[in-house]
């Protein structure tokens, strides 16, 4: 069998080398760099970035996931500022909108649904300095998008979205909040999941998802009670990267499908709806990748694959994750779930579960989790939330 393993073309990694982006940006010959950021990401470092690049052009990104009227915003600005380069400072959302940037400002006649389709496609040059442990979009070759007039959310692969250079600097994740924290994070340990239990996962894929598993498992509880803990912070980083090599090279899965209709429906962080969703999703793939479940547990330190569901549910708990979500439990009407069921199906991460839902399966999933939304303070006996069908 031929695998194929697409990465970035540089990984710098440690603390404080975010003080490497001006050595790089000069390596790449960016004259004039487009930087997109998060304020809320880099509020305390916003000075030392303007002061190392005094020619770049800073772009503020929006609040919330990026879109296509975003996109188009952003183009517009890095086309009347001249800019030969683009540096993403930020979450999943900022590189996610960087990578459509980098790409659309040399091709701006194509649209997201032809970028897959394209053997080779010119971009300009990309640098990526992810400040959340996380989406592990500085890794991938998927762009998330949400289209607005669609009202979906579109995720086009290509290799030329993976950034030229990636900066793995976990003291910039010190100013995330401590939601966002949790919501990353988990969001991370759900790629390396479901890139090992893919239907596309291959020895190289395996191999990073692996480590990810291991880092983030060992460092998230941590990270979340001792938020100063560097060494922590920096481990759950590189996780989270190395999860984003995984489900790149292999795919995500029915977690992810059902996450994005959810998010869509009720705009909630991708993470978050990611996290709600994952444990019923094991609990229903559980027999068709048990063996590979059972891989899993053993690297968390569980003693038994039946645990796999209950430890992220414990996890969602002691995050409060289940309580974030509580005020959509009464929103989750039959109808609403039929809704998200179809929009489930008609986006990614179907055939590539081990155990191919249909629509009835789905409905059960997100009935499920209506059920331990309903319990209140969060805090529910596993079995409780197995029984809805």
């Amino acid at each position: 069998m031929i695998y194929e393993l697409f990465l970035p073309i540089k990984i710098v990694a440690g603390i404080d080398s975010f003080q490497r982006l001006s050595v790089e940006t000069e390596q790449r010959k960016i004259k004039r760099p487009f930087i997109i950021y998060s304020r809320s990401a880099i509020a305390s470092q916003l000075n030392i970035f303007k002061q190392e690049l005094p020619n770049a052009h800073f772009y503020e990104i929006s609040k919330g996931e990026p879109t296509t009227f975003e996109l188009e915003k952003a183009l517009a600005e890095l086309i009347v500022n001249n800019c030969d380069g683009v540096i993403a400072i930020g979450g999943g959302s900022v590189i996610d909108l960087a990578k459509a940037v980098a790409v659309f400002a040399v091709n701006p006649n194509l649209s997201l649904n032809d970028i897959p389709n394209l053997a080779e496609l010119h971009r300009l040059p990309f640098i990526a300095v992810p400040t959340t442990a996380g989406t592990g979009s500085e890794a991938t070759k998927v762009t998330v998008i949400t289209d607005e007039k669609l009202q979906k959310k579109v995720n086009p692969a290509h290799p030329s979205f993976i950034p030229d250079v990636v900066i793995l600097d976990a003291m910039l994740t010190v100013n995330v909040p401590p939601p966002v924290t949790s919501f990353t994070a988990l969001d991370a340990l759900t790629h390396a999941i479901e890139a090992f239990v893919s239907t596309k996962a291959n020895t190289m894929s395996d191999f990073f998802a692996k480590e990810a598993i291991s880092c983030i498992s060992r460092n998230i509880e941590t990270v979340f009670v001792q938020p100063d803990n560097m060494e922590a912070r920096q481990q759950l980083l590189m996780g989270s990267f190395y999860a984003g090599i995984a489900f790149s090279n292999s795919s995500t899965n029915l977690a992810h499908a059902t996450g994005r209709a959810l998010g869509v429906k009720f705009h909630m962080p991708h993470g978050q709806c990611v996290a709600l969703m994952h444990p019923f999703v094991i609990q229903y793939s559980l027999e068709s990748a048990y063996e590979r479940y059972e891989e899993i547990a053993k690297i968390i330190g569980l003693n038994s694959t039946q645990f796999l569901s209950g430890y992220l549910d414990e996890l969602n708990r002691k995050q409060y994750i289940w309580k974030s979500a509580q005020q959509i439990a009464p929103l989750l009407t039959d109808e609403v779930i039929e809704q998200l069921a179809e929009q489930t199906l008609s986006g990614n991460g179907i055939l590539t579960n081990r155990k191919v839902p249909n629509i009835e399966d789905i409905e059960v999933i997100f009935k499920q989790l209506r059920k331990r939304l309903q319990i209140e303070g969060g805090i529910v006996e596993w079995q409780q939330c197995q029984v809805e069908k």
